[in-house]
């Protein structure tokens, strides 16, 4: 196969998008950028490529290769330790590569960013003294930043030089489910390279072939199949995720069942469910379960809205047809858009205020008391 046209199992479910193609012509030039920027949204993919581009730098057989934009092999020593199809829930293990993201280690020894939602100065401070060290194992090393967007301002002004003159041997990956975010000065030393959701046809075919890689499994029932699709909405980078933990619909449908549970519970109820969800705490993983919590609201109650306004077709969970049909009758139309429109509100609010110190307990109590009462009038 000629050197331009990239394979999916080399590059990855983007290989054959503008992105992709952009990618394979810079290896081919072998003008990689030093500071590369993905940009794209939440579980597109933004991880895995990144990871691919540490794989085709680092690749024993790349270097060796009279083709350099031919990608990573995926199957040397130095590609597997970045991605092993037969452990796939590992992180990159390779001394060359590394992932800093909120609560990465950083140039003080006294300071524990465990907790932390944001990326800080002195976090940077050590990635630049760690970009100034030889390679230990490969000649290149690669930083992936994850996600850029949680750089502090001050952190972002730190690093614009390193970014503007990075050291010959290393590679920043900065990955942002929002670019608009990141300062404009940020943005300007990076190459863009953007990533979006997969057709569904390319995203089965592609599914196809990561299962049978990672010997994962997906749903032998065609509705709980179908039901999968559509929660991904064309990201690759959701269903790695969320296939690697488990059962992704399964989980689906236990949260749907909370939600419903709750929307018929007491004032007392829905508190005490939300101390045990958020609990008073802004900790990284109370706030990240409850954004997934409010992602599964959201999917419900906007299928409750199309199948009152007679887009059933369009549902998320189509393996729970019967139910979205009978609970959705039990509902008004405008209560529920009103409060589609608030659970968006409420999870955009927590994600936001996150820097701010913003109690999560607090505008999940918000949410849970605006929740309608069945046959609520408009």
């Amino acid at each position: 196969m000629p050197a331009s046209v990239p394979t999916a199992d080399q590059w990855g479910p983007h290989a054959d998008s503008l992105a992709g193609r952009t990618l394979v012509a810079m290896f081919e030039a072998q003008r990689l950028p030093h500071a590369l920027l993905i940009a794209g949204p939440v579980g597109v993919g933004k991880r895995d490529l990144a990871v691919r581009i540490a794989q085709a730098l680092l690749c024993e057989q790349s270097e060796q290769s009279e083709q350099p934009g031919r990608g990573p092999c995926r199957t040397c020593r130095a590609c597997l330790r970045l991605f092993d199809p037969a452990q796939p829930n590992l992180d990159p293990q390779h001394t060359d590569v590394e992932i800093i993201s909120a609560g990465s280690l950083c140039a003080e020894s006294d300071h524990d960013h465990r907790n932390s939602r944001t990326i800080g100065i002195c976090v940077i401070r050590r990635i630049e003294h760690v970009a100034t060290l030889t390679p230990f194992e490969a000649s290149q090393r690669v930083m992936i930043i994850n996600p850029a967007d949680a750089l502090t301002a001050d952190a972002a002004d730190a690093f614009l030089k390193t970014l503007e003159e990075p050291p010959e041997s290393v590679y920043f990956i900065l990955l942002t489910g929002q670019a608009e975010e990141l300062s404009e000065t940020i943005r300007s030393r990076c190459r863009t390279l953007t990533l979006a959701p997969l057709p569904e046809d390319r995203l089965e075919r592609w599914l196809e072939r990561w299962t049978s890689e990672t010997g994962l499994e997906l749903p032998t029932d065609p509705q709980q199949r179908a039901e999968l699709r559509r929660l991904a909405r064309g990201r690759p980078g959701w269903l790695q995720a969320n296939l690697r933990d488990g059962d992704p619909v399964s989980l689906r449908s236990a949260q749907i069942d909370d939600a419903i549970r709750i929307a018929n519970a007491s004032r007392a109820e829905r508190f005490e469910w939300a101390e045990q969800i958020a609990g008073r705490s802004t900790n990284a993983q109370s706030i990240d379960n409850l954004q997934l919590i409010l992602n599964a609201w959201s999917d419900w109650w906007r299928d409750l809205w199309l199948q009152q306004t007679n887009q059933g077709d369009s549902i998320v969970h189509v393996s729970q047809r019967d139910r979205v049909e009978r609970i959705a009758a039990l509902y008004d139309q405008g209560a529920t858009s009103r409060f589609l429109e608030k659970i968006h509100g409420t999870r955009a609010l927590i994600e936001r205020g996150i820097t701010h110190g913003l109690n999560a307990r607090l505008a999940l109590d918000v949410l849970l008391l605006s929740i309608p009462t069945p046959r609520e009038s408009s």
